[in-house]
């Protein structure tokens, strides 16, 4: 069963834009290496210029967990935690896939 991870990051108005899209992608590059991987999308949202969201899709919910671990993926979310202006918002669900008629 695949799962679907969403992420919201609310940053301060004084955030390095350029800085923080730059370790985005860097954590996608390394993300596509990771067991379990399948898929993601990331940027700013279209209503809120300082609130990025990213929807990752893995194969199982242990493979999330093992990669919020990973010591370079660690690294950057303790860089970036005093610039958030709310917590973090992680979401896990399982995927709706439509029935066939």
């Amino acid at each position: 069963m695949s799962i679907l991870s969403y992420l919201k990051f609310d940053m301060t108005e004084d955030f390095d834009r350029e800085r923080f899209e730059r370790d985005l992608h860097d954590m996608f590059e390394l993300a596509q290496h990771q067991p379990g991987f399948q898929w993601a999308e990331m940027g700013p949202s279209m209503t809120t210029p300082n609130v990025y969201l990213i929807v990752s899709e893995w194969d199982e919910v242990d493979q999330v967990r093992a990669w919020e671990h990973v010591e370079e993926h660690e690294g950057i979310a303790h860089v970036w935690e005093p610039r958030y202006r709310e917590p973090l918002l992680h979401r896990r669900f399982v995927p709706w896939v439509r029935p066939q008629p």
